[in-house]
């Protein structure tokens, strides 16, 4: 196993212990949406503090960020991402999915990702051209073409959704036979994508940061998946498909039918 890899799902771990210790003890602020925003900052900032700790005691010298932090990515220096919880929401309703990430980028690259369930107690990680894995067994991408009897996740919701055109692509999806999935974790979902639990993830990443994703992003990679784009400006459509390739192919098709048939 790669030293650093080791190193990150112990952290990970320990970090993930907090996260499921503190979950059922916010049910006494159900009520109270200020005390239960105050608490789960802290919940947050003590697992960040944990999972540092860890990474800090074996590579002193490397740089530790959170999500939504904008930082410059050198050649000279190893940085990790820490998403400390990735599902707030879902967290906060008491919801059981949402999950932690640490991504290692060495040389501009993500070497490492590890994303781990708390509540399930799944472990995802990969190493570049090394491959993905669940719980230590090996996971592809879908490999299906079709799109009868397939599951999509997206983060487009109505409050995100600026055009009508978004509602003529769901409703042409649907009558292909496909069932979508709002989770609330989209990191999550990009897991699920990469171990075939979910055949494809639809979202718009210029609603994203990013570097919120980018542990999701190498799993996905390494497990056969490929991020695609599709842009309609006409529609004022953007849209992101990360899947196996032919079914990128057979959902864009379907998109560009619906396409052609509003114009």
């Amino acid at each position: 196993m790669h030293p650093m890899l080791n190193i990150a799902i112990r952290a990970i771990r320990k970090g993930g212990n907090i996260i499921a210790q503190n979950y059922d003890a916010q049910k006494f602020i159900r009520e109270d949406f200020e005390k239960k925003q105050y608490f789960i900052k802290k919940v947050m900032y003590k697992t960040y503090q944990v999972i540092s700790e860890i990474i800090y005691k074996y590579y002193p010298n490397h740089i530790i960020i959170q999500k939504n932090t904008n930082y410059t990515i050198t050649d000279k220096k190893i940085l990790w991402i820490i998403n400390e919880l990735d599902g707030k929401k879902n967290f906060i309703k008491n919801f059981p999915h949402f999950c932690i990430s640490i991504a290692v980028i060495i040389k501009k690259n993500t070497e490492i990702s590890v994303i781990y369930d708390p509540i399930k107690n799944d472990l995802f990680t990969s190493v570049r051209g090394q491959g993905s894995q669940l719980n230590g067994y090996r996971t592809r991408c879908t490999n299906l073409n079709a799109l009868s009897d397939t599951t999509i996740s997206t983060n487009l919701t109505f409050q995100n959704i600026q055009s009508q055109s978004y509602f003529k692509i769901y409703q042409k999806l649907i009558l292909s036979g496909i069932s979508f999935r709002c989770t609330g974790s989209t990191l999550l979902d990009l897991a699920y994508v990469s171990s075939g639990k979910i055949d494809c993830l639809i979202i718009n990443y210029s609603l994203l940061n990013v570097t919120n994703f980018i542990a999701g992003q190498l799993q996905a990679r390494e497990s056969g998946c490929l991020t695609s784009d599709f842009q309609e400006k006409s529609i004022n459509c953007i849209l992101n498909f990360t899947s196996s390739p032919k079914f990128i192919k057979s959902i864009t098709e379907k998109i560009r039918e619906c396409y052609i048939s509003t114009t």
